[in-house]
């Protein structure tokens, strides 16, 4: 398979990019900073031909558009486009809140994706059986929301959570299988070390889950393990 991962340098995107290459897939690992992601590097090194490390910053449509230009100048088409790039920041409240903060997280953590799928859009086009992977989290489930826990980051989920079911449902879409993927709280620089699950538990569950997607998939949220989640 040929696969595009956002977020490509650390934490679960890191593993997905190691075990796809590990499997033999065709793999895109995006990140900011190719030259400091020395993990990223050791991968590709274990697999040449199989791993291309590509500059990607989601939040600048001039990024987007050369890695996506460089993919398209590698392969002629997609089967997957795995949008796992993300921040996470906490402690704010209404009366901390700040506009340019969340501006941030809504551009890393919902516009961004949004970027990366459009220039994506016809290279998937052209993959076999193609498939949109948003790497969410339950934070952006708004019915499970039974307590304060910030602005930022849950509000910037919750809209690439209504990003996805747009986007599973836009005619130009048609034929592109999307979902929302909660990977669980996962031992990361994110997650932080109590965390429930490794980053293999989680990647080797979200490559499980997308194995199994079909057209009646489209526009779902589901887990990591494959459990259907409440929006």
């Amino acid at each position: 398979m040929r696969i595009l991962i956002s977020g490509a340098n650390r934490g679960i995107g890191l593993e997905l990019t190691r075990l796809c290459a590990l499997r033999g897939d065709r793999v895109f690992a995006g990140c900011r900073a190719p030259e400091q992601a020395s993990a990223l590097k050791e991968i590709s090194a274990k697999h040449p031909g199989l791993v291309s490390i590509l500059p990607l910053e989601i939040t600048d449509a001039k990024s987007v558009s050369r890695c996506l230009e460089r993919v398209n100048a590698e392969t002629d088409a997609l089967d997957i486009l795995i949008n796992n790039a993300a921040i996470f920041s906490s402690g704010e409240t209404i009366r901390t809140f700040d506009a340019e903060k969340a501006a941030k997280q809504w551009w890393v953590n919902a516009v961004g994706q949004m970027l990366v799928a459009q220039k994506s859009l016809d290279l998937l086009k052209a993959g076999t059986a193609p498939k949109i992977v948003n790497v969410t989290s339950e934070s952006g489930s708004v019915s499970t929301m039974e307590h304060f826990r910030g602005y930022y980051y849950f509000g910037s989920k919750a809209a690439m959570n209504m990003f996805s079911r747009c986007m599973a449902w836009d005619p130009e879409t048609a034929g592109i299988i999307t979902i929302a993927l909660h990977p669980g709280w996962v031992r990361t620089d994110m997650g932080g070390a109590d965390a429930d699950l490794s980053v293999t538990e989680s990647a080797e569950g979200i490559l499980n889950v997308i194995a199994a997607l079909t057209p009646e998939d489209n526009g779902k949220f589901y887990t990591w393990n494959g459990k259907e989640y409440p929006w």
